[in-house]
């Protein structure tokens, strides 16, 4: 039974036998009332002995109590006391207030001044700032606002601490303005009020109004110190404004200012987001001459500016000097690996850490999962999904959009719809975030209508949500779409930037519209003022070649007003595989070779270009080249969600535990194709070997051999999503067509390149692929 409860049905009961006499408090009792640090059992004594003796009703000691229990966050108890007081006082409620509000548990402090309102006791002016303070806490502005009126009732609107919390509140709700409008009001400015609004504008990105209010502090003869200082660096800082914190920092160091660690730490993400290496590097010394050694956010900063610098050997250093690591370096030195590529060292890491107990919170579990998913590791991310949920810890509105790229990279669409489900339990589809990333990974799994779905239900839209959603559309080559939606968010008030063209152009490259696709890469920039960047050459080169118009491709490469990067030279070169063109394709390849010497792809599709000529010295030459470069070719291989399960197969597997009846189904289908009029197409067997043995090296090929599987262990009429790592080869995309007519299936198959859509013996990219 709680204590409280016990002691408060003995209130009514006459102490010792009735004598209605109290004995005096022992020694012990009443150093316990006075201390701040009594522990729960010690508070659960202090309160038997004054119901025994009968001093329970004292208002004095009551309210210590009172403290007691609040100090214990014994939440219940002191409640329970609160309701045993007939007739408690202002001094009964604000202990309470003042206990919760001081740490920080705004809610039960709310709730115990709206108790007091109704028992009909008036607030002083001594209680308003920590019922201001739980307000801010809360970032409940509507409240605040409510609390302000009371105090304008009361007649403590104009008392200096009470206007000093409430123009904190409205700072720390965004109502910078509001905040404004009340500093002018105050008959004594502080430093820390002038601070606290200057802070404010920087936040918010007013750099003008900073920096007036900076020197105009300095006019009333009040000089800042290093709080003020830092308060306008680390607002730039959080605003996006690096260039102007940086400034602040140097103004601040030549006027004779001596940074401390805050500063320090303020300072250092502004020099990441420059990769400002050098300005890093002094900054480092700075630290280790002033002492901040011991200063975790000081090398939690350091260790972020080393790694978006590139500079893994130092954040490294850094990271292994320090005397004890809390879980920010942690999560810093995790995300710094992962950012350089390094994140099969971030897994160590991070499992090092898990491993030896320490207490890795949502940020850590999101940085790796994060890291996964944008380094080519999704099934590790789905797995670390799972394990933070099985570790207690909730997904919140970032980790989703971080998760969901992986379940759509694999087409993973069950643990995606799992993610969706959640995200709506929760409440946080709403954010434009989480919306974005799962119209994203909608389209990528196949779902195209899921992914309007999604967008249509969203209450509001950024440009990130148009642009997910064309971009969902124009992967499937459906250009009208794209082109309504691209105009349609014009309408809406969203200009399109340098994606939305991007996305309208790859549209019009994969569905052949030559003019339409001219039209918008003029427009892009006599209109909207947006100069073509390479990804926006790259559509234009394929939707050029697309036309057979490779010569004009290769003209518009060399009169572009920047270099060409891999992105064009790679658009070139797959259309040369497409149309057989040797000369460009040589062109294109030598280019690749000397901007990409380590992507063995660009060999293989040079190779390619040239066994379909049957010029078999000249792939011998080339796979002799890769050969002594050390490159291999990457093998094949392609992904099938079956029963919620993801499933894997490689080309060429002879492995798989379903091989046999694979092959078997494959064979079948094969002999149907030919009775049908269809043969395989030889062509796309890039070695010199005898046509039976190119019919069986057909038939080992990945996108296949996951088409097979689907068929084997999904109902029939059921639709199957297959993800390939490489582009499809001919032959396949003829022979899936075959089957979704043969087999009355339709067929999802995404390849580098864009999503085929196969159905009724046909495909959507029209044979393009």
């Amino acid at each position: 039974m709680n204590f409280c409860r016990l002691f408060t049905t003995l209130l009514h009961q006459k102490p010792f036998g009735g004598n209605g006499h109290a004995l005096l408090l022992d020694s012990n009792i009443l150093k316990h009332l006075n201390s701040d640090s009594a522990s729960p059992s010690q508070t659960r004594k202090t309160h038997a002995s004054l119901l025994k003796t009968g001093l329970f009703y004292n208002s004095h000691l009551n309210t210590k109590l009172l403290s007691l229990y609040a100090n214990n966050l014994c939440f219940v108890d002191a409640n329970l006391i609160l309701d045993s007081i007939p007739n408690p006082d202002l001094f009964s409620f604000s202990t309470l207030i003042h206990a919760f509000a001081k740490r920080n548990h705004s809610v039960h402090a709310l709730r115990i001044f709206t108790r007091m309102l109704v028992h009909g006791v008036e607030p002083d002016n001594f209680l308003f700032p920590s019922v201001v303070k739980s307000c801010a806490g809360l970032l409940s502005l509507e409240v605040g606002k409510q609390v302000h009126g009371f105090a304008f009732v009361f007649g403590f609107s104009l008392d200096v601490f009470v206007q000093s919390s409430l123009l904190h509140m409205y700072l720390k709700c965004g109502r910078v303005r509001d905040a404004h409008k009340l500093f002018d009001g105050l008959p004594q400015r502080d430093l820390v009020c002038w601070s606290a609004l200057i802070s404010g504008y920087s936040n918010c990105g007013h750099v003008d109004e900073a920096k007036e209010l900076f020197y105009e502090m300095r006019k009333t003869g009040l000089e800042p110190n290093n709080v003020s200082w830092n308060g306008m660096i680390s607002g730039f800082n959080r605003s996006g404004l690096y260039a102007e914190a940086m400034a602040m920092y140097q103004k601040m160091h030549s006027e004779g200012f001596l940074p401390d660690a805050s500063s320090v730490s303020s300072i250092l993400p502004a020099i990441s987001e420059f990769e400002d290496l050098n300005m890093g590097v002094q900054i480092h010394d700075y630290v280790i001459k002033q002492g901040f050694g011991s200063d975790k956010c000081v090398f939690s900063a350091l260790i972020n500016m080393y790694g978006k610098c590139s500079s893994v050997l130092e954040m490294s250093q850094v990271f292994d000097e320090m005397d004890q690591r809390d879980i920010g370096s942690v999560n810093a030195y995790i995300t710094g690996l992962s950012r350089n590529g390094l994140v099969d060292n971030a897994l160590k890491v991070f499992r090092r850490y898990k491993g030896e107990g320490a207490e890795l919170n949502i940020v850590s579990w999101t940085s790796m999962i994060a890291s996964c998913s944008q380094n080519g590791k999704d099934i590790d991310a789905l797995e670390l999904f799972r394990e933070m949920q099985v570790e207690g810890l909730k997904p919140n509105a970032v980790t989703i959009p971080c998760l969901l790229p992986a379940c759509g990279n694999i087409a993973a669409l069950m643990h995606g719809k799992a993610a969706h489900c959640f995200s709506l339990r929760t409440g946080i589809f709403n954010d434009v975030y989480v919306g974005s990333a799962l119209i994203d990974m909608y389209a990528n799994c196949g779902k195209i209508q899921l992914s309007r779905l999604c967008f249509d239900k969203l209450p509001t839209r950024n440009l990130v949500c148009w642009n997910a959603i064309m971009s969902g559309y124009s992967m499937h080559g459906k250009a009208k779409e794209t082109i309504e939606l691209f105009h349609m968010m014009q309408k809406s008030g969203h200009k399109p930037d340098f994606i939305s063209f991007t996305c309208v152009l790859s549209a019009c490259s994969q569905n052949g519209l030559t003019d339409e696709g001219w039209h918008y890469f003029s427009n892009m920039s006599k209109e909207h003022g947006i100069k073509a960047r390479l990804e926006h050459y790259a559509c234009m080169v394929t939707l050029l070649s697309r036309a057979g118009k490779l010569e004009d491709a290769y003209s518009m490469i060399m009169d572009m007003p920047v270099t060409p990067d891999a992105c064009v030279w790679g658009a070139l070169l797959s259309s040369c595989r497409v149309h057989n063109n040797v000369r460009l394709g040589e062109i294109s390849a030598e280019k690749l070779f000397e901007l990409e010497p380590r992507n063995p792809g660009n060999y293989v599709i040079l190779s390619n270009i040239y066994a379909a000529k049957g010029m078999w010295s000249e792939v011998d030459r080339v796979r002799d080249m890769m050969s002594q470069k050390g490159l291999r070719k990457n093998p094949g291989c392609s992904w099938i969600e079956v029963k919620n399960k993801l499933h894997m197969l490689l080309a060429g597997d002879k492995s798989h535990p379903q091989r046999e009846q694979i092959i078997d189904k494959l064979n079948q289908l094969s002999m149907e194709m030919k009775k049908s009029g269809h043969f395989p197409n030889m062509s796309f067997v890039l070695q010199d070997v005898e046509e039976q043995e190119k019919e069986h090296i057909l038939c080992g090929h990945s996108e296949k051999l996951a088409v097979a599987f689907g068929l084997l262990n999904t109902p029939p009429g059921s639709s199957l999503r297959v993800i390939k790592n490489l582009r499809i080869c001919g032959d396949c995309h003829s022979f899936i067509k075959f089957i979704s007519g043969f087999e009355g299936r339709e067929i999802f198959v995404r390849d580098t390149n864009r999503f085929h859509h196969f159905k009724d013996g046909d495909c959507s990219c029209g044979d393009y692929w």
